[in-house]
Formats: C-alpha cells, sequence, structure tokens
C-alpha cells in the first residue's frame, strides 16, 4: 500500500522496527573479544540474534544462520511494497546458481551441494531453463541471453565473466524500472567498484592484456574505452583518471598498498554502507526499505565471517579486518 507521499505503512513501520535491532559496534566489540567460538555463539544467543527456539552451538551453526537468511528473504518478500525490491537482492543468488549450472553442463557434473536457495529460481528451473533459449523459462530475455552465452562457453572462468556482466545489466535495468534515482545512481556506483576490484584482480595476475575486458562491466560510470588509457597503464596514468579521483576516500582508507590488495573488497563494501547511512534519516519511502536489507544482508556477512575465523582459531585482529562496519549513524 502506497499514499501519494510514498508513504509505505506497514513495510515502513516493519523496516523501522528491524532495523533498530541491527548490531551495533559495541555489540560487535563483544564478539570480537569472545575466546572462542562457544563463547561467540552464547554471546549471539543472549542477544537473541538468531531469534529462533534453536539454541545455536558449534554443530549447527551454520544451519542456524541459513535459516535467518531463509527468514530475512521470506519478510523481504513479504513487505516489499513490489517484487522489484526482492528480485534486486535475489539476483545475485540467481546469478550464482546459473553460474553452477553452466558449470555442471561443461563438466558434467552435478553441483547441487552448492546451490544457493535465496534467489528467483530454484535450481530445476534454471536447469530447464537450460534447454533452449527460445523457452525463456526465466521470463526475463537479459538474464536468458547472458546464461546461454555462458551455457555456450568452453571456459570456466568465461561462465564467471560472462555471468558477472549478466548480473550488472540485469540489476541495472531492474532498479531503472524501480525508478528511484538514489538507487539506481547506488548501482552504478557499486559497478564501478566492482571494476576497480577487477583492475587490481589484473595487477595482482601481472596485467594479462585479456582479463580487465573480459571481466569488465559496462553498467558503471565509465565506458571500457574510457578506462584502458588509465587499466592499461602504469599506476600513475591511474592516478589521473576521473573515477579514481571520485572514488579516492576509499583508497586513502588503506593503511598501505598492501591492504589495498588484501581488503579492496571490505573496503568497497564499507564505501557502500556509508552511503545508505542517510536513509537512515528517512522515515518512509523505498529508500530505508532497501537500505535496510542491504545492511541485514551485510550483517549476516559479518556473523559468518566472525563464527569461522573464531572456529579455526583466527586472531581478533585478524577477524575484524576481514569485517564490514555497522549501520549505524
Amino acid at each position: 500500500m502506497r499514499t501519494q507521499n510514498g508513504i509505505y505503512p506497514h513495510a515502513n513501520t516493519i523496516v523501522c522496527i528491524e532495523d533498530s535491532k541491527l548490531l551495533k559496534q559495541f555489540q560487535y566489540d563483544i564478539l570480537y573479544n569472545a575466546p572462542d567460538l562457544r563463547t561467540s555463539l552464547v554471546e549471539l544467543d543472549n542477544m537473541n540474534y538468531f531469534r529462533t527456539y534453536k539454541i545455536a552451538n558449534e554443530d549447527n551453526y551454520s544451519v542456524v544462520i541459513d535459516g535467518l537468511m531463509k527468514d530475512t528473504f521470506r519478510l523481504l518478500k513479504t513487505i516489499a511494497p513490489t517484487k522489484l525490491i526482492w528480485r534486486t537482492f535475489a539476483l545475485y543468488y540467481d546469478i550464482h546458481n546459473m553460474k553452477l549450472v553452466a558449470k555442471e553442463r561443461l563438466t558434467g557434473k552435478r553441483l547441487d551441494r552448492l546451490a544457493i536457495s535465496y534467489g528467483s529460481y530454484s535450481l530445476p528451473t534454471i536447469r530447464s531453463a537450460a534447454v533452449r533459449e527460445s523457452d525463456d523459462i526465466l521470463e526475463n530475455e537479459t538474464l536468458t541471453e547472458g546464461f546461454f552465452e555462458a551455457l555456450r562457453s568452453g571456459e570456466m572462468y568465461d561462465i564467471d565473466f560472462i555471468l558477472d556482466k549478466t548480473y550488472f545489466r540485469s540489476l541495472r535495468k531492474i532498479v531503472e524500472e524501480l525508478g528511484i534515482p538514489g538507487i539506481v545512481e547506488f548501482v552504478i556506483e557499486k559497478t564501478d567498484l566492482f571494476n576497480f576490484s577487477v583492475y587490481y584482480q589484473s595487477l595482482a595476475a601481472w596485467r594479462p592484456k585479456w582479463y580487465f575486458p573480459k571481466a569488465f562491466s559496462d553498467q558503471g560510470s565509465c565506458t571500457l574505452d574510457e578506462w584502458q588509457p588509465y587499466a592499461g597503464g602504469k599506476r600513475e596514468e591511474m592516478l589521473k583518471f576521473p573515477l579514481w579521483l571520485k572514488y579516492y576516500p576509499i583508497w586513502e582508507a588503506a593503511a598501505n598498498r598492501r591492504q589495498l590488495f588484501e581488503e579492496l573488497d571490505v573496503l568497497n563494501d564499507n564505501y557502500l554502507i556509508e552511503k545508505t547511512k542517510a536513509c537512515k534519516l528517512m522515515a518512509f519511502g523505498i529508500e530505508p526499505i532497501c537500505a535496510y536489507f542491504f545492511n541485514k544482508l551485510m550483517e549476516i556477512k559479518n556473523i559468518r565471517i566472525l563464527l569461522t575465523g573464531k572456529e579455526y582459531n583466527f586472531s581478533a585482529y585478524e577477524i575484524q579486518r576481514r569485517m564490514r562496519i555497522p549501520y549505524e549513524l
């Protein structure tokens, strides 16, 4: 339900309540300082983080987190004023499962154990969609076209490159249909940061000429032709790139070049989280709904990282450097 002022009474109220339950920095600090996995799980249970009658323990915490993810997507699907919002978040997992099916076709091996169930399509549906392109079982021209390009590929890496491009192309179309300029701009920036990640991966691979063009997404704010003079040259040339200057706060946040290489995805996510914090000042509309679910999924990622680190006895420092910032002002 929507009023003329863009107020979604049910969804905006639920999101306002749920937003207040997101973990704060002091709660993360408690978890960092927990000496082991068992103590971390006790702390999370004391916070009622998993919101379940099941007690999370060393043997079942992965299953409990999976249940939390399913509950989060169930809430999203239930309260979202339009299916486009749900599709925006489910798309990432659809692409993951499409990659699996394309790799099944290439290798002749079943990969059910790697499937993720949070997407718009089940794995059997995606397998059916791989039979004939003209059937368009996914009912999405962009996804179907990208999927069959990946299916025709003879290289494992090409499947990832093609479907990553398909992800950003599809995501851009969904948010443009949603019609919120701030969200469109957010997706463009997300794509820009992906392309910077590709640039650094190409450096790590000693800059093979084919890598950057294959992995690059054309849905950002600059074309491949605009990138090429900087991405293909020396690092000094990149410093002159206007897009590099736009995202200078990210590069400045890295303590050194090594951290920039090792933790770029974390720094990129932190930048995007900071961008969403303006939505905490918005009581109504689509933006705070999308911002909440974006950050809830980031939080769940954090908890997976933290608990896995505790299980393998990583130091608090090693865990913290992999964690994203909390969604708080």
